[in-house]
């Protein structure tokens, strides 16, 4: 029985490891030689959506590599070395190379009566620790006959709707390999990064996810990830950050226009949601009140606000459960009262 349980316990621990999505990077190649501009940001979004899900995770959609090679109809796997340096700059798993290697228009009839797309593509998907070619496909898509005047007139539109089907079912039949293959990427090393803002309660996203407000100890795979970092009254703080083990990461907000009509400055708004903070508020509770400022914390609570500092911040009851009174003073009033302080 013993025995049994273990082994039960086993399975259920390697199916848990296996339904992990796997990270990859993506790499959008363009081999065509002589084809027409293509929506090759409408392709890197479908190919983002379709990969991403229970098998596979697209960690850089905000900023797909793009190769724009224009050299060689066959296009190219990517090289083991170029595959190994991006899996350690981003810290995935694997590589997703997606190219376009032919895309061209057929006549239809003699005269032309009508036309046709076609587009080529190849995926292939690389193991980032080796650089090995785990799997990939080809695909061929072609486009519904077209007049020349449609043709003509919707170029963009039907160009993107050909790149979205292609990229699609690729994507499916890629994802239909990787699950029937015997693919183990090495587990990716955790960094535990440190987030720390001048301005307190801050709303920090990585790669798209929320993890609560700042300050903040987060685990991240080590690499690189999009970083995000927001607050009313403030100007989002958005950038591309290379994260590493025990790291410390601190972010500084600016007030946006609307923050400079409310608030003298940084430090003057960072001090009033401190005080705040104190009186047991949440910071989702800070954020309601300094947004609409008719909460009965503004009609009881004494707020002095001289040379950039706060005396005394109240808050009845503690907490911040405080029912909202239709008339009580706005922000704006107290913060025009301020001035004259």
């Amino acid at each position: 029985m013993k025995k049994a349980l273990v082994s039960l316990a086993i399975a259920i621990i390697s199916f848990a490891a296996f339904a992990a999505p796997r990270r990859v990077a993506l790499v959008v190649q363009n081999h065509t030689s002589d084809a027409p501009t293509l929506p090759m940001a409408a392709f890197a979004d479908t190919l983002t959506a379709r990969l991403s899900g229970e098998t596979l995770r697209v960690v850089n959609p905000h900023n797909v590599i793009g190769v724009n090679q224009n050299r060689s109809a066959q296009g190219e796997v990517m090289p083991s070395a170029s595959a190994q340096e991006i899996g350690r700059m981003l810290n995935v798993e694997g590589v997703v190379t997606a190219s376009i290697l032919e895309f061209t228009g057929e006549d239809i009839g003699v005269p032309p009566i009508a036309h046709k797309l076609k587009v080529r593509l190849a995926l292939n998907l690389a193991d980032a620790a080796t650089g090995e070619t785990i799997c990939g496909v080809d695909g061929v898509e072609f486009s519904k006959n077209y007049t020349t005047e449609k043709l003509q007139a919707n170029t963009a539109t039907l160009y993107e709707e050909l790149m979205h089907g292609a990229a699609a079912i690729c994507a499916s039949q890629l994802l239909a390999k990787v699950s029937m293959s015997e693919w183990k990427p090495e587990v990716a090393e955790v960094a535990h990064v440190n987030f720390t803002c001048n301005i307190p309660g801050a709303d920090v996203k990585v790669d798209g996810v929320a993890y609560g407000t700042i300050p903040a100890m987060v685990a991240l795979p080590k690499g690189v990830h999009n970083l995000l970092v927001e607050y009313p009254f403030c100007v989002s703080y958005a950038t591309t950050a290379f994260f590493t083990e025990g790291q410390t990461y601190n972010v500084v907000l600016q007030l946006d226009a609307m923050g400079k009509e409310r608030f003298k400055n940084e430090v003057l708004l960072a001090e009033t949601i401190d005080r705040l903070r104190q009186t047991g508020a949440t910071d989702d509770y800070v954020r309601r009140v300094l947004a609409d400022g008719t909460s009965e914390y503004w009609k009881n609570s004494a707020v002095n606000i001289k040379e950039g500092s706060t005396d005394r911040v109240e808050l009845s009851p503690p907490g911040g459960n405080e029912a909202i009174v239709p008339n009580a003073p706005t922000v704006d009033q107290l913060m025009e009262k301020a001035k004259g302080l």
